[in-house]
């Protein structure tokens, strides 16, 4: 699955029709299950920052050959019967939320006017105008999907806010969604009651998040002599108080996000990560700890700080009822970067692995846990947490010829205050896609973080695990002789 941002998503044009779930009249009602930590934490920063609330994803296949267009209307109210997440939505204001509940059985598709569109930017924009519009966490549903038809082959867009899904859950709905429309597809006749319930049994239960929702808050019970939490209190002061935060400069206040800017690129190829991967492997870590390692290299000769903290997203699925659930199920967890004082990426990769082997341990933590135990000993200072993601999309179930489908991962763009990176492994190798402040003082400085980056991995894999202090010295070297900002 490719990784990108709606602004650099190569989409052919086409004809465009939003496919929306309808709800009649009377058919929501109120819940007693209060929403997750996540859930929670997005829908307040929603609710008091507005602009930029909708923190949309999206999942998007191609086929071959005409949409069957009965077919998919099916296969929509198939997939949203199958995912409480989907039947879900809130009503907030200053001082509660409140979950609403739908009954999915009463619940219509409604199709747009098909929209012709010419060239790739219009497509694009259509979409993202859409689809921020649409997924609101504030409104109900937050979702939508859409197809854009072409004279041999079209798309599937499914289009989710963030409070009902994660980078797992895009890969879950992409292939549900594309089984349950190819099986019909392929029925003789779509009003075959039979056949249509075996082909929907065939995909077992998904488990319910609104479920771990109830548990998650029947679970929240104190810790506060919970080595786990001493481990978070190490963590927040070390960043000062607070959560951590790139440590280059983005030119913006903290707490006052700015335009987003989005950078998306091959960080290796196929052949250059199978090495890296080896070399990190032989250091004793594995490629996503060795990448921070190489971050931390980067930062490094810039600021001459040899710690870099950082938060990462921690997928909780290792409960089978949660396996095949589409919700946000993630945690976060921290972890330093600490670079030797001779920069050397094997010592380096060494003592991150260790901090990303003690963030393991911390799992069964809720973050909703850690601010209760910490409670005036950390702040909010910024609206983003500098955070680093990763997913190797090969060990995913269903992602075999994600290639043949032209599979990607879309997301918004919104505004930021903070950098946040997501780093994804496929057949094809490493890529990263990059969110941050779009302000000139950031994009100078993402330009060289990035570029800088690419050169120590791409030396890394050329050296092995020698010592790469010299070419740190050569990198800080450049960047004072340049005359640009510290980056």
């Amino acid at each position: 699955m490719h990784v990108t941002s709606i602004d650099g998503y190569g989409l052919e044009p086409g004809v465009v029709t939003e496919w929306a779930m309808q709800p009649i009249e009377g058919s929501l009602t109120e819940s007693l299950v209060p929403p997750s930590y996540n859930q929670h934490f997005h829908l307040e920063t929603a609710r008091t920052h507005g602009v930029g609330r909708s923190v949309w994803m999206a999942a998007a296949f191609d086929l071959p050959g005409q949409l069957n267009r009965p077919a998919l209307e099916i296969a929509l109210r198939l997939f949203i019967s199958r995912h409480d997440t989907l039947h879900t939505g809130f009503e907030i204001d200053e001082f509660s939320t409140v979950r609403l509940d739908l009954n999915a059985d009463t619940a219509i598709i409604i199709t747009s006017d098909p929209l012709t569109t010419v060239t790739t930017d219009e497509l694009r924009r259509h979409l993202k105008q859409r689809f921020t519009l649409v997924c609101d966490p504030l409104t109900f549903p937050a979702y939508t999907f859409a197809t854009v038809e072409r004279d041999e082959h079209y798309t599937v867009l499914s289009a989710f806010d963030h409070t009902l899904v994660d980078g797992y859950s895009l890969v879950i709905a992409l292939g549900e969604l594309r089984q349950i429309y190819e099986g019909l597809n392929a029925l003789p006749r779509l009003d075959d009651a039979q056949a249509v319930a075996e082909l929907m049994d065939k995909l077992g239960n998904p488990g319910s998040f609104v479920r771990y929702c109830e548990l998650e808050a029947d679970g929240l019970v104190p810790v506060d002599n919970d080595p786990r939490i001493r481990e978070w209190e190490r963590f927040y002061e070390i960043c000062g108080g607070t959560s951590p935060s790139f440590p280059l400069d983005l030119g913006v206040v903290a707490g006052q996000p700015a335009p987003q800017g989005a950078d998306v690129r091959v960080l290796l190829d196929a052949e250059r990560t199978a090495d890296f991967d080896a070399i990190c492997l032989a250091a004793g870590g594995s490629v996503f700890t060795g990448i921070l390692t190489a971050m931390g290299l980067t930062t490094q000769a810039s600021t001459g700080k040899s710690a870099l903290p950082l938060q990462f997203p921690l997928h909780i699925r290792k409960d089978p009822r949660w396996a095949d659930a589409i919700g946000w199920l993630t945690t976060s967890a921290p972890i330093t970067v600490q670079v030797t004082p001779d920069a050397d990426f094997g010592a380096s990769l060494a003592h991150t692995h260790a901090s990303f082997r003690v963030a393991l341990t911390l799992e069964g933590l809720t973050m909703a846990q850690v601010r209760d135990a910490l409670g005036g000993k950390i702040r909010r200072t910024r609206t983003d947490v500098f955070m680093v993601s990763y997913i190797d999309y090969r060990k995913l179930p269903g992602t075999d010829d994600h290639e043949l489908l032209n599979a990607h991962h879309i997301s918004n763009v919104t505004v930021a205050d903070d950098a946040q990176f997501w780093i994804s492994r496929t057949n094809r190798g490493l890529s990263l896609r990059s969110r941050f402040p779009d302000t000139g003082v950031a994009n100078v400085t993402m330009v060289k973080f990035l570029t800088e980056l690419g050169r120590i991995l791409q030396d890394i894999c050329e050296r092995g695990v020698t010592p790469i202090g010299s070419l740190t010295e050569q990198l800080r070297d450049s960047v004072v002789e340049a005359g640009t900002p510290q980056i």
